[in-house]
């Protein structure tokens, strides 16, 4: 029977960091990139309706009356923070 190759051990750790470290700075980046796109709607007054971007599981949510439930399905589908999931939770109800 073969040996594990315990050398790889340290290899795959280290990539392993070295991803998540790249990762980290792919999700500051798009962010930024959103805060921009948003300030960007707002000042030349454009209205953008993101409702139609939502998954459909999160609209079930909404339509059985589960808020909470809603904003945790959009979090984890969508990686959003808790603010913007809550904003467009709320959105989807008053506008139901």
């Amino acid at each position: 029977m073969a040996e594990f190759p315990w050398f790889l051990v340290p290899v795959l750790v280290a990539l392993y960091f070295l991803v998540s470290m790249q990762l980290g700075v792919y999700r500051k980046r798009i962010h930024f990139l959103e805060v921009k796109v948003d300030a960007l709607l707002k000042r030349t007054g454009i209205e953008f309706d993101d409702t139609s971007l939502v998954p459909a599981e999160v609209h079930q949510a909404v339509k059985a009356g589960h808020r909470l439930k809603a904003i945790r399905l959009y979090r984890k589908m969508t990686g959003a923070e808790l603010k913007k999931a809550s904003e467009v939770v709320n959105d989807l109800l008053s506008s139901r």
